[in-house]
């Protein structure tokens, strides 16, 4: 890796520290100039802005949720397709920090645009292994489809899912049920279920009780870092 590629990771790697640790409201360039001890014609040679940075952080996590998919062994294609799905979700154990992350975001200006580049990301890396396993899965006729604008179709449910998962996890945060959660949920496995005319059952994706608990998880990350943060006003 070249000199310029290692500063480069080196303000992501301090970047999700920092936004782990702070969130990212809270996290300013001069914090990162202070943790890497570099000037801010540095940072700026690399990165236009903190959200530049937050939005490469998680192009890279997507990245990291594809190699996951790609390193374990699956017996059938269909588990490989709901493990593909599985795998570009941060609703799943494991993802808790990005969605304590994410979460705070969602409803701001700078979550929206940094949603979009994780869904353009992942486009990038899964929907292309997508098409792939469903024509495997329609000529072993597991699934049935005619429409060569189906797997784009499916793509933009799960867009669409994604975003209104965030959004779930906002209401879950403030206090609300997780009635709906588990309802979009099953209404997604529904839809893949009977656009691929595939048996019922299945289709997983993602599994509502692990969606719920990896959200209650990241909920109670943030309030930690929330109460941390309020303490720490109190006695400066």
């Amino acid at each position: 890796m070249l000199k310029g590629d290692l500063k480069k990771q080196a303000i992501i790697d301090t970047a999700e520290r920092l936004f782990f640790e702070k969130g990212y409201m809270k996290t300013t360039i001069q914090d990162f100039l202070e943790a890497l001890d570099c000037s801010k014609g540095s940072f700026y040679h690399h990165f236009d802005s903190k959200l530049q940075v937050l939005a490469e952080l998680c192009r890279q996590k997507a990245s990291a949720g594809f190699v996951k998919y790609q390193i374990q062994h699956y017996d059938r294609p269909i588990q490989q397709l709901n493990a593909l799905i599985y795998c570009a979700m941060p609703f799943r154990e494991g993802e808790e920090k990005t969605l304590a992350l994410l979460i705070p975001l969602t409803d701001m200006t700078d979550g929206k645009l940094v949603l979009d580049a994780i869904l353009d990301a992942q486009k990038e890396e899964f929907y292309p292994e997508m098409c792939r396993l469903l024509e495997i899965l329609k000529d072993q006729r597991q699934v049935y489809y005619s429409q060569p604008m189906l797997p784009e179709i499916l793509w933009d449910s799960y867009s669409a899912v994604y975003r209104r998962l965030m959004r779930e996890a906002i209401s879950i945060r403030g206090g609300g049920g997780t009635g709906t959660t588990i309802q979009l949920i099953e209404a997604e496995r529904f839809l893949w279920e009977r656009m691929l005319d595939a048996p019922f059952g299945s289709m997983e994706l993602i599994r509502a009780d692990e969606a719920l608990l990896t959200i209650s998880h990241a909920v109670s990350r943030i309030k930690r870092i929330e109460t941390a943060q309020e303490d720490q006003k109190k006695t400066s």
